[in-house]
């Protein structure tokens, strides 16, 4: 009777076995950067069954974003630009833990989203969701570094792209924002 049992699994097992195995090579296929494999997953329609863990996006970033800033102290000095953000120096725990990465990724996505718009005509930039988030961004960066001192009268920034570690490449400096009055009371959390 066991024996039975068995060869009647032997079938379900072989099917089981062979849907994984195709399930496995298509999703192996679909991380492929050639756009020519995407077409398994119009066969996923709700997206859950393919997963797509491409190690890069589609097009990886090949440039990194700095912003910089300077101010206007209370006295009338203008200041000389300083980094508002820095790239560190990566560490070995952050391949497993690198919370810091969250804010990097966001500053690189807002200065991303201004380059489009910086290319749209008829849009005043200053006027757009990602100016005002990275301007009030800086703004918090200032009236932290004042922290204690008399509130500067404003500030400016600057979005420069660079090679990233690469420093036989000159920055790009892609915008240069108006000043900005800064005025008294703190917008600090």
């Amino acid at each position: 009777m066991s024996r039975r049992v068995g060869s009647d699994l032997r079938p379900l097992t072989t099917a089981i076995t062979a849907g994984l195995v195709g399930w496995f090579g298509v999703t192996v296929l679909s991380q492929h950067p050639q756009q020519v494999f995407d077409r398994f997953r119009r066969y996923d329609v709700p997206g859950l069954l393919i997963g797509n863990w491409r190690f890069f996006a589609p097009e990886p970033a090949q440039h990194d974003f700095h912003v910089l800033h300077r101010v206007l102290t209370a006295d009338g000095e203008q200041t000389r630009w300083v980094e508002t953000t820095h790239i560190p120096r990566r560490h070995w725990r952050q391949v497993v833990w690198f919370p810091e990465r969250r804010q990097d990724k966001a500053i690189f996505d807002i200065c991303a989203d201004l380059i489009v718009h910086l290319g749209t005509p008829g849009v005043e930039i200053t006027t757009t969701p990602p100016y005002e988030v990275l301007r009030d961004f800086v703004e918090h960066a200032v009236r932290r570094q004042y922290t204690g001192a008399d509130v500067p009268r404003g500030f400016q920034f600057v979005i420069a792209r660079s090679a990233g570690y690469d420093e036989s490449h000159k920055p790009d400096y892609l915008l240069v924002s108006p000043f900005e009055p800064l005025p008294e009371g703190s917008t600090d959390d």
